[in-house]
């Protein structure tokens, strides 16, 4: 939003996941815009969004996108590479190295949805989990595939000029 007496605050993520973790507990969900890149290809920061909610009852398991709290007090949205235990492993969609153990007290919420490029996507459509479930099988291979969609679409996009 923008205009004429508008101001742009920057509210730290400690102080609003404090704010809206008791409203998701009432059963509410938050659309949150995306910012950086650590979950391209699947999910662009600045374009995409992602809904989430509270975790409930339902322990989240491999392939959930899940906001949390790292040691660092850093806050991420990535998914979840694997879990032991009460122990969770994060993996955002651009790594390949595995982050964690992140404890289960850490992980504040999940992704119900992904608005990606505008369109909503619910995280439990099975042709979206199939495809976060490649990828996630993709991770010690990630950057070469990377590489190659990069050079094909240069290429596309020098060739139909």
């Amino acid at each position: 939003m923008s205009g004429p007496g508008l101001k742009e605050v920057v509210i730290s993520a400690a102080d609003w996941t404090s704010a809206i973790l008791p409203i998701l507990s009432k059963g509410y969900r938050l659309r949150i815009p995306l910012k950086g890149m650590s979950m391209y290809p699947l999910l662009v920061g600045g374009r995409d969004e992602a809904v989430i909610s509270s975790i409930g009852l339902k322990k989240p398991v491999r392939g959930d996108i899940v906001l949390y709290v790292g040691e660092d007090g850093i806050h991420a949205l990535h998914r979840i590479h694997h879990v032991k235990g009460t122990d969770y492993y994060m993996l955002g969609d651009s790594q390949t190295w595995i982050e964690g153990p992140i404890k289960e007290d850490a992980v504040l919420a999940v992704a119900t949805d992904v608005i990606r490029k505008g369109k909503r996507i619910s995280c439990t459509n099975a042709a979206y989990r199939f495809a976060a479930e490649l990828w996630l099988l993709a991770r010690p291979i990630r950057p070469g595939i990377l590489y190659i969609a990069r050079k094909f679409h240069s290429f596309i996009r020098r060739f139909f000029r």
